[in-house]
């Protein structure tokens, strides 16, 4: 049974990805858990008496926080809920591998366009160090999953992840779902995706090739004229997608899309 991890420190934003989890479980019929953390003040003198007041009132909220978004599940499997300690981050990512998580949906931050999603310190941290998909949904963006269409970004490397094309796989098992493959040639490539689509062959819909100086650019470009539902994009070293994620200050701009991005790590949970 797909796993599905939901970060939440009770905020209207967290609520709000929480919902949207809750839809893709109820539409892959998966297992939900919701998590949150706390970090109790270092104090030797009260440390252990702080630390227990600090999880047991992060317990009670995240049991309230579960009681009130049950009755949106259908699929009539119990959520569970977990409290860890630590950074928000690492202790959550730690759980989740651990644990065999296949997905982590998260909320982003403030604007929903794609920098500030990644730049926010929690999203960001996520992104930069989880082997395990994670799917961040902007607070903007309509809790359903309104669209049918998944554009899957990549460059001539592909994509080459057991774990994340699995999850391709389950989406694609959802009714009425596409995946298409987009690909900007840039001016020095000479081998086109067409042949290095590899395991995906099975489940994408059609290739679609443009010819391009900037993929992000032709990326955003496809994603405002088109209904995508999610966009999903690989995370590679030394790659246009590693600069989207980290280092062109206008990426904010071109990725106000207000859509769901998947990212899908092609390092595989057992590389290093």
């Amino acid at each position: 049974m797909l796993k599905i991890l939901c970060p939440t420190d009770f905020s209207s934003n967290s609520e709000f990805s929480a919902e949207y989890a809750i839809e893709v479980s109820n539409k892959l019929r998966a297992k939900l858990i919701f998590i949150s953390s706390f970090k109790a003040p270092r104090d030797q003198l009260t440390l252990r008496s702080l630390e227990d007041v600090f999880k047991e009132t992060a317990e009670e909220d995240l049991q309230q926080f579960v009681n009130k978004m049950q009755p949106l599940i259908n699929t009539g499997i119990t959520p569970d809920s977990v409290v860890v300690e630590g950074d928000t981050s690492l202790s959550i990512l730690s759980f989740a591998t651990d644990n065999n998580i296949d997905l982590i949906i998260m909320g982003t931050k403030g604007s929903s366009s794609l920098m500030n999603m990644l730049l926010g310190s929690v999203t960001r941290k996520f992104i930069e160090n989880s082997k395990i998909p994670v799917l961040a949904i902007p607070e903007s963006f309509k809790y359903e999953l309104h669209s049918n269409k998944i554009l899957l970004a990549l460059d001539s490397k592909g994509i080459d992840n057991e774990h994340s094309i699995s999850i391709l796989r389950q989406f694609n098992m959802l009714p009425d779902i596409s995946i298409d493959v987009f690909h900007v040639i840039l001016p020095f490539e000479q081998i086109k995706l067409n042949n290095h689509t590899g395991k995906l062959n099975d489940i994408i819909d059609k290739v679609i090739e443009v010819d391009g100086l900037d993929p992000v650019i032709e990326i955003k470009k496809y994603v405002d004229d088109n209904d995508i539902g999610i966009l999903v994009m690989v995370g590679r070293k030394h790659t246009f997608l590693e600069r989207a994620f980290v280092e062109s200050n206008t990426i904010s701009e071109l990725f106000a899309s207000n859509i769901p991005i998947l990212y899908m790590p092609d390092m595989n949970n057992n590389d290093v």
